[in-house]
């Protein structure tokens, strides 16, 4: 019909909202009216965006010092909204266990609900070599087994073009690194897990597309 409707979470007047250039959305497993969006805080819509609940506190650093992206210095403000930082990047609901919901942000904090948006605990302290401020640009939960995920890590923004991409099977309470130079080459920019066939994984770099056939012990790079 050509109808239009603006679905954007507003703020409330007092806390103002800080969306990313690409803001996380996600739609939930279990229910497909329910979908997740992101900006500092996790909003919840049940009827597919006509009203919306905040289900999180701030999941960022907040730090002040990265919140200055309408200081111009100039006449007018140039501000396209990629200037935007402390913001979620990646919301990503298991679709395994309902309530369980992770949610990555572009200053290095790893979230995560197992109850639907009552408590949330960080788990970045908890991984071993975890670059500071780094991007969590997605989260990748286990299409089997509830507690399990992928979490992809890049941190070229700070000269570090490593690859890093860490997995957890107890909730995020114990990490293992996954990649690193000696695997792929070129910081990790996605993770994939074949559906069917759990062992089979893929992994996109910035230098290609790598495929496990071992749950992520070898990778190979894919050729035509």
């Amino acid at each position: 019909t050509g109808n239009a409707v603006d679905i954007k979470p507003a703020d409330d007047g007092e806390t103002a909202l800080r969306f990313h250039w690409n803001s996380a959305i996600a739609q939930d497993p279990f229910n497909s009216n329910t979908i997740y969006f992101g900006s500092q805080f996790v909003h919840k819509s049940m009827d597919r965006g006509d009203s919306w609940n905040t289900i999180s506190p701030d999941l960022t650093t907040n730090d002040s010092a990265k919140q200055k992206f309408n200081e111009s210095g100039g006449l007018t403000y140039d501000v396209t909204g990629a200037e935007n930082h402390t913001c979620i990047l990646s919301i990503a609901p298991s679709p395994v266990e309902e309530g369980v919901i992770w949610a990555g942000t572009d200053d290095g904090n790893i979230q995560l609900t197992t109850d639907g948006g009552e408590s949330w605990t960080n788990c970045a302290p908890l991984i071993k070599e975890l670059p500071s401020g780094a991007w969590v640009p997605q989260i990748v939960p286990s299409e089997s087994k509830a507690g399990e995920a992928w979490v992809v890590v890049n941190n070229y923004r700070q000269n570090d073009y490593a690859p890093y991409l860490y997995h957890s099977s107890d909730y995020g309470k114990r990490w293992k690194r996954v990649v690193d130079e000696s695997h792929v080459e070129g910081y990790v920019l996605s993770f994939a897990q074949d559906p069917e066939e759990s062992r089979l994984q893929f992994l996109g770099t910035e230098q290609g597309l790598w495929v496990s056939i071992d749950g992520g012990a070898q990778w190979t790079k894919w050729t035509v």
